[in-house]
């Protein structure tokens, strides 16, 4: 640098040299600073709105397990419960109406960024816990079924009272082994189908959130409020 300054002195260039290359010197470095500020500020601007989007995503998929499992109990607490221990459950546990309801589904490519996660596993998990619930309600539906149009229709002929004292074999005449047989097993299928789906969901709800803020630990990330206490979502 020594040498530099010493030929533009000897030279007489250094006015030049100060008055032309170093404002285009300096203009060129601004130029690129600034420019790389932008770029780090809009990419800064994209991760942001990358992770409140994949915030949200997550959040959806938590409300949308905990209007599947609210769902679930309210039907066990309603419909299974008060007759689970007696013989006649296969009969007495009553005939639901068809549930008009959209096919339930969660957006798993939104939750891709789990991936990036320890829990991989867990979309897998998502997508079982969503399949177990629609599997649920369609069994729920089978047994409603067969219970209005088929053994409904033989009760009513057989001047059947409800809330009557009927031993199974009182029943079992009037329904025939056969169409006994479907209703027993179709009404264990959805005591089943029920009971594990609603552990299914609650643990993997669990698991989603427990990620979801093993993530993001200084954002808000809803929970399912544990079942004996279950009346909706908490913020965590």
């Amino acid at each position: 640098m020594g040498a530099i300054a010493g030929w533009l002195a000897k030279t007489g260039e250094a006015n030049l040299f100060y008055t032309h290359y170093v404002p285009v010197f300096l203009t060129l470095l601004a130029t690129y600073f600034g420019a790389k500020f932008a770029f780090d500020l809009q990419l800064d601007r994209e991760k942001h709105e990358q992770k409140v989007k994949d915030i949200v995503s997550g959040n959806l998929a938590i409300f949308k397990l905990s209007d599947m499992l609210n769902s679930l109990m309210s039907y066990r607490d309603q419909t299974i419960d008060p007759v689970r221990d007696r013989p006649t459950l296969f009969l007495e546990m009553n005939a639901t109406i068809p549930h008009v309801r959209e096919h339930i589904s969660i957006d798993l490519d939104s939750l891709s960024f789990l991936l990036r996660t320890d829990n991989k596993n867990i979309l897998g998990e998502v997508a079982r816990a969503v399949s177990k619930f629609n599997n649920a309600f369609a069994s729920i539906d089978e047994r409603s079924r067969v219970h209005r149009h088929e053994a409904q229709p033989l009760l009513a002929k057989a001047d059947f009272v409800a809330g009557g004292l009927y031993s199974v074999e009182e029943i079992i005449v009037i329904l025939g082994d056969p169409l006994y047989a479907i209703l027993s097993n179709a009404t264990d299928q959805v005591i089943d189908h029920v009971d594990s789906t609603i552990d299914s969901i609650g643990a993997t709800a669990t698991k989603l959130t427990s990620s979801l803020k093993e993530q993001f630990p200084n954002d808000q990330i809803i929970s399912i409020l544990p079942q004996s206490k279950q009346s909706g979502l908490a913020p965590i």
